[in-house]
């Protein structure tokens, strides 16, 4: 019976690694995206939500080739009346590529993790899930807890890639 579970296991594993090499989402590399995002901060009492607007940068570069990414936000955010920041680590795992037949693939489902500093004492973390769509856009959803300010931060996104796609060279067009 250990005997038919290993070989299971091993058969299992080495699909996956088939799978896996023909999966163009999360190639090796660097990759950049810029992200607008808006949203609300509160304690979900019957104090008033805050408004949360602004734009990440957020460069990766893949440490699992078709897995894992990681990397840094730069974070510039409209809230309670003033201008703010923050920074800090991520990674993103991909959950799914989203097949399309023939063509490939139109993107992938992702699951970042965040742990963000912010200037104004602001301590957040929290996780997003998102689509990349063609691996140009991103759209998603995030939530963050302030563990400083004991409130939560719920915000949609927008993200466009700003960093170059490499170029594939196809052996039948040599």
């Amino acid at each position: 019976m250990k005997c038919c579970i290993l070989v299971l296991t091993l058969l299992l594993i080495g699909s996956k690694a088939v799978v896996a090499q023909n999966d163009p989402e999360f190639p090796k590399g660097f990759i950049m995206h810029l992200k607008l995002h808006d949203g609300l901060s509160g304690k979900f009492d019957s104090s008033p939500e805050l408004f949360i607007g602004g734009i990440q940068a957020v460069p990766q570069v893949t440490v699992v080739e078709n897995l894992l990414r990681a990397g840094l936000v730069a974070d510039g955010f409209y809230t309670n009346k003033k201008l703010d920041g923050a920074f800090g680590p991520t990674i993103s795992v991909k959950l799914k590529t989203l097949g399309a037949g023939i063509f490939g693939s139109a993107g992938n489902l992702q699951l970042s993790v965040d742990h963000l500093w912010g200037l104004s004492h602001q301590r957040l973390a929290g996780l997003g899930f998102a689509a990349d769509l063609g691996n140009l856009i991103m759209l998603g959803v995030s939530a963050h807890r302030d563990y400083h300010f004991d409130n939560w931060w719920i915000q949609s996104q927008l993200g466009i890639r700003i960093s170059k796609k490499k170029k594939i060279t196809e052996p039948f067009n040599q």
